[in-house]
């Protein structure tokens, strides 16, 4: 795999820990939870033209909790701020976080389309630099699309090039 496949991958798992964890952090629990099922992901560029399908997720309710629960530890580590506020179906979270040698400064917005589909715009500073770059923009889109296929368990994260990784087993989490 490429060092840009590889900075795609990573940066999708964060997205996802984003979109799951930051965004049903502790007092948010009015926002939908994702719907059990296949969700199918997809990166918007700068640019604004949606990209292809950048992976499918496969998720129940007690992996969406384990990836929420292991989101907000993660972000307890290495933030040292988290403002998230919540207004109807939006939640805005701001952080700094410390990557390595690296201060992150992020803003979120997550639109939730009920439990079905979610939109995350993330804007991320970085100081110094983080793999090369001090500003980054990306646009997550989340839409559930029907159940998990057979070959797909929960937390299974098949990317678009075929690469399949369980992100309950790379957290460490209990199946």
């Amino acid at each position: 795999m490429s060092r840009s496949e590889q900075a795609a991958g990573a940066l999708l798992i964060v997205l996802c820990l984003l979109a799951s964890g930051f965004a049903q952090a502790a007092g948010l629990a009015d926002l939908p939870k994702r719907k059990p099922g296949l969700w199918e992901l997809s990166v918007v560029a700068a640019s604004g033209q949606q990209t292809q399908v950048t992976g499918r997720m496969c998720l129940d309710a007690a992996t969406d909790a384990a990836l929420t629960n292991f989101g907000v530890g993660l972000s307890n580590q290495v933030c040292s701020k988290r403002d998230v506020r919540v207004t109807g179906s939006v939640a805005t979270i701001d952080a700094v976080c410390k990557i390595g040698d690296s201060v992150q400064t992020l803003h979120s917005k997550i639109t939730f389309t009920g439990n079905t589909a979610y939109r995350a715009e993330v804007r991320v500073h970085s100081d110094p630099p983080f793999m090369g770059r001090s500003d980054t923009t990306t646009t997550q889109i989340g839409k559930w699309t029907g159940s998990c296929p057979p070959e797909m368990k929960p937390g299974d994260l098949m990317m678009a090039n075929g690469m399949k990784i369980n992100l309950k087993d790379m957290a460490g989490l209990k199946q």
